[in-house]
Formats: structure tokens, sequence, C-alpha cells
């Protein structure tokens, strides 16, 4: 070999190590800080996904839980959109409660509706008369009912050997 060569393979060996120090050094720093940086991730994803494992049981419970309070609150109100359905459905509850406990209803008013944050609010009054004994059965009559109606007043009066009253009770829908 001549020195001409010699002296060529001496300085291609020596930007051969120049390109090794400033091209692959700073990638294979890139790609271990990159490995390491998955590796962090994948063991906190690990140590998520056992914290889960351990809450399981508590977080299927709180789910059923919240299911059941949601058919709950789908049992106490009422179905339906529409406030003149809803109307008619709280008036049906509220007459069903009074032939059972032995009102005499004197006027129904026609049902209030309001809306409040996604709530469909139905308000019926109703006059009556009814004997002593029946008042409570009314109220207890009003209280079991499903879906729910709420007494929001009631007002009684003695009038010789009756009593006169009035009730407003509301009902509750959910608006889609």
């Amino acid at each position: 070999m001549k020195q001409n060569e010699k002296k060529l393979i001496a300085l291609a060996s020596v930007v051969f190590v120049i390109l090794v120090i400033v091209q692959g050094i700073p990638f294979l720093r890139n790609a271990y800080q990159e490995n390491q940086a998955e590796i962090e991730f994948l063991e906190q994803r690990i140590e998520r996904l056992q914290m889960l494992m351990a809450e399981a049981p508590q977080i299927k419970q709180e789910e059923a839980r919240k299911r059941r309070l949601t058919t709950e609150m789908e049992y106490w109100t009422f179905s339906g959109q529409e406030q003149n359905l809803v109307g008619s459905s709280v008036q049906r509850q509220l007459r069903q409660a009074v032939e059972e406990a032995g009102v005499q209803p004197r006027s129904y008013d026609p049902p209030r509706y309001s809306e409040i944050e996604g709530w469909l609010l139905v308000t019926q009054e109703m006059d009556f008369v009814i004997d002593q004994e029946n008042i409570l059965k009314f109220l207890d009559l009003i209280a079991a009912s499903r879906p729910k109606l709420y007494v929001t007043e009631f007002n009684i009066n003695r009038n010789r050997r009756q009593f006169l009253g009035s009730i407003t009770v509301t009902g509750f829908s959910k608006n889609q």
C-alpha cells in the first residue's frame, strides 16, 4: 500500500469517527431517552391499572348503587315529555288516591307547568270534602303513589261534621 492510500484510509477513519461522535452518539442518546420515557410511561400505566384492579370491587358497587338510584328515580318520576300527557298522568294519580280514600272532590284546577333545568314540574290543585277517618289514609295513598306525587300544600278546615280541604301536589318528569 502506498503512503497516500494509508493517509487516505486514516483520514477516512478520522472522518468516520467524527461522524459517529457527532451523529451517532446524540442519536443513540435520544433513542435511549425515548426508550426510558416509554418505559416510565408503561410503568405508570401498569401502576394505574393495578390500582384500578384493586378498586374494581368498589367501582362495581358504586356502579350498582348508581343504577339502583337511577331506576328508583325513573320509578318516582312520570314518563313523557309532553306537558299535557304528564299533566294527565298527575291528575290520574291524584284521582286514584281520591277514589281509594273515599274523598269527595269539589274541584280540580287546571295543572300548572314549569320547566327547571331539564325537569318538567306539574302542579295540580284540588278542593275536596273528606271525613275525619279518611284524612290520613288519603295522605298515605299520595305518599305511597308511584310515580311519586309530592304534597306541596295541604289545608283542611272543619265545617260542621265534614272537613273541607285543599291540596296541591307536584309531579316531575325528566326532559330528554
